[in-house]
């Protein structure tokens, strides 16, 4: 367990808004950054990074935290792991008391660690193999000097070579104490018959494949043999670190770059992005062997809405490349293509170019996707009108998927320029695409719905207005706690923190219930006095840190459920002093409310005595009298029970 004053000084050092901004393309916005949310799916950003108090907090999905939350959040790790991840980046060493048992989820990060310990081996023994080996000198280095990669991109791209026996890695793992059962698992190692283990990477130069964060997590071989009938490509198998369809190749080395110039060029190959990037033009990924998927497209949005997909000059390969392009419209992508000459790549034009007579190139020949896809279906149909029409059918369909209507005005305009149709027409028939693609949408949800319900056996009810919780008025206490539980209250000559302890917290009527604020009432019980607002933001309780986030992030503005509930603690008008006799008087009806439902329910017991019937209804009587007084003094209606 990693102790508080060690989570306290960590957070101290990290800067939050580099941490993030590893994952999200930020802009500055005042004394804050924004941007769109890595976890939900968004065209405005409303997600905030604030420095000053070393927060981010999402106005749409409601995430919200500190560096350590995000990183949990994120990386989808737990609390430790985070911590250790930014202590190692930020150079903090934390003091961590030693527990002897550990639970399953403790167990699954020894195990991902073993993992990733047995790649970033297997990566030095490579590299070691492509400089040091005589094997590796004669083949490896050769090959990747024919390309054009200086010494330099080679160590920078983590390049290296895997020999042509059958057990080098293998054996040389064993001998540095590495299990055979791990390297399997990392995907480096395979299992014969007899249950002796071989190399997965013979006679290959090796690509190492990195996540966003930098870390070594997967490679790729490319065949050295002209003999050998395997694949020309072997890649990694799916780990526990690597999943193929949520990595791009490229990102971490050109994700600055992307997000400087708010652009990113997505290729087809690892040499592709390897070369454009040593020739200058760093904003460059490729996915990594497989069709374009959502998972990268994600990915690509954190830091860029701005892509321009590179095209070899092979009209087979753009016809199977091309669904790519309604993927990335689908997500609120803008799409741009370049499409290169004849037998040409972006790794050869590069080189035959140069990086600036090839940037130049992209500069000049990149079109919208409708120009691209116009030229490539259109022209195919030679003047036969209904091939042509069908070709327009299939562009406007792409159109279709684009949600921003001016967007989708504005290339349909240019599509009748293009094919000579009038722009009416086009609209007419973009219209009926929409209203199709809306109705099987719905239609995909009720049947979604609807099998769901019926496996689980149960009618799904009408819609219903959700009831109000006490846990508004519960959590309404501690967040002015955070905001002013210091301030005194010249009325009572206290803090406000004093006060919530005299009238709230040392009245043995108030019960709460909420589990966020039985956990703070026990924090709050042994204070003497209430913390300063980094307390909660660094505090190794999450939910603790999250909720606190949330309360800094919102500029002190309520959610709905407070103002529809007439808990008035926003309102610049309202004073501090007013804000806590409010939150009191509501907790006070709340408990009156409790104690009434409490008092009818008795009155239904079928053997109460008439005497006492007649002193619950006083007592009901007295309690709707003190409920009307606390309404009077809000200035609020009261309902009676």
């Amino acid at each position: 367990m990693i102790t508080q004053n060690s989570i306290e000084q960590l957070l101290n050092v990290v800067s939050i808004e580099d941490v993030v901004g590893d994952f999200v393309s930020l802009k500055r916005s005042g004394a804050r950054y924004k941007g769109c949310c890595p976890f939900h799916d968004e065209k405005t950003p409303s997600f905030v990074v604030s420095p000053s108090i070393g927060i981010y907090k999402c106005f749409g999905c409601q995430k919200g935290g500190n560096a350590i939350q995000f990183m949990m959040d994120i990386e989808n790790l737990n609390f430790v792991e985070a911590a250790r991840s930014l202590a190692k980046r930020f150079g903090v060493e934390l003091e961590e008391t030693h527990i002897e048992n550990r639970d399953a989820h403790q167990e699954a990060q020894r195990q991902r660690e073993s993992i990733q310990a047995a790649v970033d081996f297997a990566q030095g023994f490579f590299i070691s193999q492509l400089f040091d080996a005589e094997e590796g000198k004669s083949i490896g280095l050769p090959y990747f000097k024919e390309r054009g990669f200086t010494i330099e991109t080679i160590k920078k791209w983590g390049l290296g070579y895997s020999p042509e026996s059958w057990e080098s890695l293998a054996l040389h793992s064993k001998s540095k104490g590495f299990h055979a059962d791990v390297m399997v698992q990392a995907g480096l190692l395979k299992l014969r018959e007899n249950g002796t283990h071989y190399d997965l990477f013979r006679h290959r130069v090796m690509f190492s494949i990195y996540s966003v964060t930098g870390k070594a997590i997967a490679f790729a071989g490319r065949k050295m043999s002209s003999t050998d009938p395997s694949p020309k490509y072997v890649n990694s198998p799916e780990t526990e670190l690597y999943k193929k369809s949520d990595v791009l190749f490229g990102l971490f080395q050109g994700k600055n770059a992307i997000k400087k110039v708010d652009k990113v060029y997505m290729t087809e190959g690892y040499t592709d992005v390897i070369t454009l990037s040593q020739a200058g033009i760093e904003n460059v990924v490729a996915s990594s062997g497989t069709a374009l998927t959502p998972g990268q497209i994600k990915l690509l949005k954190r830091f860029t809405d701005n892509v321009t997909v590179v095209y070899d000059g092979d009209a087979a390969g753009i016809k199977a490349s091309i669904r790519g392009i309604d993927l990335l419209l689908q997500d609120g992508l803008n799409v741009r293509v370049v499409s290169l000459p004849e037998g040409q790549d972006p790794d050869s034009y590069c080189q035959k170019m140069g990086g600036e007579d090839f940037q130049a190139y992209l500069n000049e020949n990149e079109e919208t996707f409708i120009h691209f896809k116009a030229k490539l279906l259109i022209n195919e149909s030679k003047h036969d009108p209904l091939k042509k029409s069908d070709a327009i059918r299939e562009i406007l369909k792409s159109v279709s998927l684009i949600s921003d209507g001016l967007k989708r005005s504005a290339l349909t305009r240019d599509l009748s320029q293009i094919c000579e149709m009038e722009e009416s027409v086009l609209v007419q028939e973009l219209g009926k695409l929409l209203r199709q693609q809306k109705a099987k949408e719905e239609q995909a949800f009720v049947s979604q719905i609807a099998s769901i319900t019926h496996e689980m056996g149960v009618e799904m009810p009408a819609p219903a207005k959700p009831a109000l919780k006490d846990h508004y008025q519960e959590m309404a206490v501690f967040r002015l706690l955070l905001l002013h539980g210091n301030e005194v209250l010249k009325s009572e000559e206290k803090t406000v923190f004093a006060m919530m302890v005299e009238k709230v917290f040392n009245d043995p009527d108030l019960v709460f219930e909420n589990e966020l604020a039985i956990r703070l009432i026990s924090e709050a019980a042994e204070l003497e006095a209430w913390p300063e607002k980094e307390y909660f933001i660094h505090h190794r309780d999450n939910e603790i840190a999250a909720w606190a986030a949330g309360v800094l992030a919102g500029g002190h503005t309520l959610s709905k459920a407070f103002e529809d509930n007439f808990i008035d603690v926003s309102q610049p008008e309202s004073t501090v002093s007013e804000q806590v006799k409010n939150v009191i008087l509501h907790l006070k009806r709340k408990k009156y409310d409790r104690s009434i439902v409490d008092a009818l329910a008795l009155l239904d017991k079928p053997d109460i005595l008439i005497e006492d019937v007649n002193e619950l209804l006083d007592y009901i009587k007295e309690l709707n009298i003190r409920k009307k007084k606390i309404a009077d003094e809000l200035g609020n209606s009261v309902s009676w029970i």
